[in-house]
């Protein structure tokens, strides 16, 4: 500690005081027959993340008329669990809280049928039509849209492509700029929605794992026989490390989510 603070012009006594504290905390802390026992990932502060993925512990069923239980009686309309993904980690990416950072600029999706193209135009400029296939949509595929904007050019953004969210940081070039808002140009056939809006939340490009401390109830569509699922990817939530148990969820963004891979707030 000492060494460290000799290469720093500061005022004997400051570094004296520091000196001090370091060396109260190795004798009444530091050589704690407990400290042992501390564990260090439990005084994370809650972190911001987004699901990969839907989840659902287990979903709800209804007996039919025809089911019976040993005893004779009728379970007709009856729930029972069917499990689903159970007590397993969902991977999520984290974000950062950066409101002297960057520009950056979300853009998300409504609907139950995202499908098709859009546009995105900013200022004067508009890209080519932006496919919504998921094989084809992924962050090459979109910085290589946004890139040949005049307006935007090579390496003057960031892309994160999650489900129903796009998060556009302006770089290079345009750090620290703030660049008009991204108007939608949807097809008139769409039958979804599609907006942008400013938000200091970067990126932190960490994925990591959340765990669900209590379970996530799905249902069940009779008609298809698919999970409505309890939690819809892209859903946005907070986590906080619980000892021996890893990031664990606190709240969660709701989100309906009809079993075909498209969330609809």
């Amino acid at each position: 500690m000492t060494k460290r603070w000799n290469t720093l012009q500061v005022t004997g006594s400051y570094k004296k005081t520091l000196d001090n504290m370091v060396n109260w905390f190795l004798q009444n802390v530091g050589n704690h027959p407990d400290i042992g026992k501390l564990n260090v990932e439990a005084t994370r502060h809650p972190v911001r993340f987004i699901l990969h993925e839907p989840y659902s512990t287990y979903c709800l069923k209804k007996y039919s008329s025809s089911d019976y239980d040993l005893d004779g009686d009728t379970r007709a309309g009856q729930y029972y669990a069917v499990m689903v993904d159970g007590d397993t980690p969902v991977p999520v990416s984290l974000f950062n809280w950066d409101p002297y950072g960057n520009t950056k600029q979300m853009i998300e999706f409504r609907g139950d049928d995202i499908m098709g193209s859009i546009k995105l135009a900013l200022g004067d400029y508009e890209t080519d039509p932006i496919s919504l296939n998921t094989e084809t949509l992924t962050e090459e595929y979109l910085l290589q849209k946004l890139e040949a904007l005049p307006n935007i050019g090579a390496g003057n953004v960031i892309v994160s492509v999650w489900p129903g969210h796009w998060l556009i940081e302006f770089v290079g070039a345009l750090a620290g700029k703030v660049p008009d808002q991204f108007e939608i140009d949807l097809p008139e056939e769409a039958v979804f929605d599609c907006w942008s809006y400013y938000t200091h939340w970067k990126d932190s490009r960490i994925d990591d794992e959340v765990i669900f401390p209590y379970p996530m109830a799905g249902t069940l569509d009779a008609d298809d026989n698919t999970v409505s699922d309890a939690a819809a990817a892209g859903s946005i939530g907070f986590a906080k490390m619980v000892p021996n148990v890893g990031l664990t969820v606190m709240n969660l963004q709701c989100r309906d989510y009809y079993g075909d891979g498209t969330p609809d707030l």
